[in-house]
């Protein structure tokens, strides 16, 4: 009886191993910008229901319209992906889950916000 349980322990143990979901890594940084992480850089583990997430945020010029000024990328739970107004700022939020590292920031194309 006894190795039989110990059967069933082992066996126990190891579906739990085997059919865990895998985690996903994430970048995280509390300020990105001119290329490199200028502060808070690391990574994140994404929970699960989460995602990796890249928020660009973009500041009022005198001209009235927006420019790209830093990006912050971090897990999220949930995440959302939006684009949000405010008087003097707005916020473009996107979301990725496909591979470790998705939300690795490559840069700015455009640096005028996009509607």
């Amino acid at each position: 009886m006894a190795k039989f349980m110990f059967l069933l322990l082992i066996l126990g143990a190891f579906s739990l191993v085997f059919f865990q979901a895998e985690a996903r890594i994430c970048m995280a940084c509390n300020m990105f910008t001119n290329g490199r992480c200028v502060e808070g850089k690391g990574e994140c583990i994404m929970e699960e229901g989460g995602a990796c997430t890249t928020r660009d945020i973009y500041l009022s010029n005198v001209r009235g319209g927006f420019l790209y000024n830093y990006t912050v990328l971090e897990c999220s739970k949930p995440c959302n992906p939006s684009k949000k107004s405010y008087f003097h700022m707005k916020i473009s939020s996107f979301c990725c889950q496909s591979q470790d590292f998705c939300n690795r920031y490559k840069g700015m194309l455009v640096s005028k916000y996009a509607n």
